[in-house]
């Protein structure tokens, strides 16, 4: 028998059962939740409450920050403009004009998207979002603490991650090509001082794969369970386990302080995250932390641990990452180590690795580059708690309750 399997978790049917009913309540009363929406403020009161139910006394807070929803996604319609401004100064024989457009539309993606940046965000609306937190402190002297770490708020239907999963990243790489090929071909004209009249020829029929971004996502919002609501019901759900332990006097933790955190406008370029790691970056710095978060919980046995997060942009731990994964091999789950692919996105540990704290995400479905399957529900009308499988909820409070006492037996 796995060592890691030593301690039996009571009731572990119950707290998946609730896991998921909770879910599916926050699913159904509280649609739309686009970060800063007045729904999504409101589920955010609703997990509040839940918290508050296991966490310490007076621990559970909402803490508010200001952000801007649509300068993450909604900024691809502007690209797709500065595209067709750019053939539009090709044929009139403005190549610089057309390559500065071009290069504003690059940096524009890879500031916002690929790297996460804020720079663009002022030209955008502001808005308000709200995160939630609270802690379980342990028996004895706080020596650790582990942040559990989702999100509540739901992101837009892709539209076509809806139409076919596997059409996804041909659009996504196919509109970026012409950019690049504009960019070549205005530098031609500058250095040559001439237009030939094929080149606007060329770059108009090259926007042919670059106007379907402009229906990129539809105004719909996802219902979000999988991603990412169920993750905050498990985090719930390692609380109460932990709360029912002290409340029995047989606390599980001797030195590690567990925070659970549920973040808003991580589908806004994960400012809820970064809002939080800044505002306790002292608090972190202060007491070895770590940050274990949770995204796209689908599949049982499909367990999914990243050393690498933000389109390859950003290194997470691989200790933990590897800890994890090893605890759930021992238990007999399909399990590994991984990146996040380029052009994927990110997830939140992004945030707390950026702060320097030693993090990992949790992920739980068939990732394969370019091969997603065709019913994926990840950001479509699906993604509903049909879409995930009662196991891999148990398997994910097995995986992190372990980890947790793993985590606090090291600690002499």
């Amino acid at each position: 028998m796995s060592k890691h399997t030593a301690h039996k978790i009571p009731d572990l049917s119950e707290h998946v059962r609730h896991a998921l009913a909770f879910t599916d309540d926050i699913v159904r009363n509280f649609p739309n939740r686009l970060a800063g929406s007045d729904s999504c403020n409101k589920a955010g009161e609703t997990i509040a409450n839940e918290f508050s139910k296991h966490c310490d006394d007076h621990s559970v807070k909402r803490e508010s920050f200001e952000f801007h929803p649509a300068a993450f996604i909604k900024i691809i319609r502007p690209g797709v403009l500065l595209y067709l401004f750019a053939v539009v100064f090709i044929y009139l024989k403005m190549p610089a004009v057309s390559l500065l457009c071009l290069l504003l539309l690059l940096f524009m993606f890879f500031s916002q998207i690929v790297f996460y940046q804020k720079i663009f965000d002022p030209f955008f609306p502001v808005a308000k979002g709200y995160n939630v937190f609270g802690t379980v402190e342990p028996a004895g002297h706080v020596r650790q603490q582990i942040i559990l770490c989702g999100h509540h708020d739901a992101a837009y239907v892709f539209h076509y991650m809806a139409l076919s999963p596997r059409l996804y990243p041909l659009i996504v790489f196919g509109g970026l090509a012409p950019c690049l090929t504009g960019i070549g071909l205005s530098i031609a004209c500058i250095i040559t001082g001439d237009t030939p009249s094929w080149i606007p020829a060329v770059m108009t029929v090259a926007a042919i794969p670059v106007m379907p971004l402009w229906w990129f996502t539809t105004d719909a919002v996802s219902p979000g369970a999988g991603d990412n609501m169920i993750a905050v019901a498990l985090i719930n759900e390692i609380t109460r386990i932990l709360a029912k332990s002290k409340e029995s006097g047989n606390p599980l933790l001797n030195h590690t302080r567990i925070v659970c955190l549920s973040v808003d406008a991580e589908e806004s370029g994960l400012r809820g995250s970064m809002a939080y790691v800044t505002r306790h970056a002292d608090q972190m710095a202060g007491i070895k932390s770590y940050a274990l978060c949770f995204d796209t919980l689908y599949q049982a046995d499909k367990l999914i641990f990243f050393n690498n997060d933000m389109n390859l942009t950003t290194d997470l731990s691989d200790a933990m990452a590897g800890d994890l994964a090893g605890i759930a091999g021992e238990m007999g789950y399909g399990a590994r180590v991984t990146r996040m692919p380029w052009g994927a996105g990110s997830t939140d540990a992004a945030s707390f690795a950026r702060g320097g704290i030693e993090t990992t995400c949790m992920l739980a479905f068939d990732l394969k580059a370019g091969k997603l399957p065709q019913d994926f529900v990840y950001h479509t009308s699906k993604d509903t708690t049909d879409a995930i499988e009662p196991a891999v909820v148990e398997q994910a409070i097995h995986v992190t309750m372990a980890y947790i006492l793993k985590k606090d037996k090291e600690i002499i």
